[in-house]
């Protein structure tokens, strides 16, 4: 249970070398509801290669910025805000004077980070957003890239290192001379307990722009960055496509024209790094250093939960008929599905009914975009459209709907009959009881190799109409199995 602290809003005020972004929290949870997202590129580290001072012109932008961040976090009733500022203020010869500015115009008290600290941070958002046992987390920004292990879910070594695009861009090496002064820099900043051959995740607008990048090359169907991965092959392959395209081709996926312009050089260190570590995968993460400040506050309770069940149980409570109707539906299917997660079993419970409001006619397309596109975390692509496809069946119309989303394709033909089945039980299970509490757990469900029978207890054996009845049916048939309606004792 969250406490009324849990729940307060928590703000993080991001001043970064290309952006300055304030992002409110609805409460300190696991699964981090986004109330208000704002971003004003001041490009503050745009001529510190040149001049080791920030952009004058930026800083009048950030402070203006900044001032309307400060009354909107006021007028949102954000009772934390945390003001932290990464490599452009921190390696500035007036970034600490610039500072006490902000502090004195406009009432923040501004926490420089150093790099370590900033590539921890990362790390953080990262375990906020998936359950990663192990992974290199490695983080972007504008002047740095930072380098950090997660073993057994722990933050590890953390290493800065000045791989940002515009310290790259201001060097003015191109080339074989680029990728050496890459490779020199790699040597000296990489983390000691670092594996090689294990996972990468990539943090960090750059990266995030080179794997739309990526899914625009590949027309890859899921345009959802959170959990997205790519092998080294396939990454290799893009970044060489990047490196020889022009602004036009680039430009088509969407990117900002700052993102264009620096995607050749982080495909540059992209393909260092492969070379470097030679990894089994890359994945994005489009949780970063503000979730990590978020998850740095979090209980050591909060921390170990599982983010999908958080995200799913905020979700029923918020948006169900019978708020804890997930719960008993979870403890009816789970034994009958030992082949599929038990997390994504309870998270497809607590989602069953969410979109009750919607008509009856759009509800399966509704549960589609639902599980594709909300603020699901620790979920990989593939789980995310299983957990989709399965609550479509939870409604009629489901196969029509499924054929005008190509994401289905990312399953195999077992995965979607699997999904399909659960789908069928989550409308039996709702149709049994109305999605109210304390029914459907007076009738129980069992799967054998050759039946699936279903009974009920005499106190509620009008249940079993005709309806009910073939909603079992569709279900065995699914299974291939043969249906059993019986009363119990």
């Amino acid at each position: 249970m969250n406490s009324d602290n849990d729940l307060a809003r928590f703000g993080v005020i991001d001043i970064g070398s290309h952006t300055v972004r304030l992002v409110v929290f609805d409460g300190r949870t696991r699964s981090p509801a986004y109330f208000f997202n704002e971003k004003s590129t001041c490009a503050l580290g745009a001529e510190i290669q040149v001049t080791g001072k920030l952009y004058p012109e930026g800083k009048k932008m950030a402070l203006a910025q900044l001032k309307r961040f400060k009354a909107l976090a006021t007028a949102m009733g954000v009772e934390t805000l945390q003001v932290v500022a990464t490599a452009a203020v921190r390696d500035a010869t007036d970034g600490p004077s610039f500072a006490n500015q902000i502090k004195k115009d406009c009432g923040l008290d501004v926490r420089v980070i150093s790099g370590v600290d900033e590539g921890r941070y990362a790390a953080m958002g990262v375990l906020m957003g998936e359950d990663r046992r192990d992974a290199l987390v490695i983080d972007i920004g504008g002047a740095s890239m930072e380098l950090t292990t997660i073993k057994d879910r722990q933050i590890g070594e953390a290493k800065t290192t000045p791989l940002g695009p515009l310290r790259l861009s201001a060097s003015e090496l191109t080339g074989e001379v680029l990728d050496a002064y890459i490779d020199g820099i790699l040597e000296q900043g990489w983390p000691q307990d670092a594996e090689y051959g294990g996972r990468i995740t990539l943090v960090g607008g750059g990266w995030r722009a080179f794997a739309a990048l990526d899914m625009h090359r590949r027309s890859y169907p899921l345009h959802v960055l959170q959990g997205y991965e790519m092998t080294p092959e396939e990454a290799l392959e893009t970044a060489a496509w990047v490196r020889n395209a022009d602004e036009g081709k680039l430009s088509n996926a969407g990117l900002s024209k700052t993102r264009i312009a620096n995607a050749p050089l982080t495909a540059q260190v992209l393909e260092r790094l492969i070379a470097r570590c030679a990894p089994s995968a890359l994945s994005i993460s489009a949780y970063g250093l503000r979730e990590g400040v978020l998850y740095d506050h979090l209980t050591d309770e909060l921390r170990a939960s599982d983010p999908l069940i958080q995200s799913a149980a905020f979700m029923e409570q918020y948006s169900s008929r019978f708020p804890g109707f997930g719960d008993e539906m979870a403890a009816w299917l789970i034994p009958c599905f030992p082949e599929i997660s038990e997390r994504i079993l309870i998270a497809a419970s607590l989602l069953a009914d969410v979109n009750w409001r919607i008509h009856p006619d759009y509800r399966a397309k509704a549960c589609f975009v639902t599980a594709t596109q909300a603020n699901l975390g620790g979920l990989t692509h593939s789980e995310r459209v299983f957990l989709a496809v399965a609550l479509a069946y939870r409604y009629k119309g489901a196969k029509d709907a499924l054929r005008s989303e190509p994401a289905a394709d990312l399953l195999t033909g077992d995965e979607r009959r699997q999904a399909e089945a659960l789908g069928r039980t989550l409308r039996l299970g709702a149709m049994i009881s109305g999605a109210a509490l304390n029914i459907l757990s007076d009738s129980k469900l069992k799967r054998s190799n050759k039946s699936l029978s279903l009974s009920f207890r005499k106190a509620h054996a009008s249940l079993m109409s005709g309806p009910v009845e073939r909603r079992l049916n569709s279900l065995a048939a699914t299974l291939e199995l043969e249906p059993v309606l019986s009363i119990g004792s």
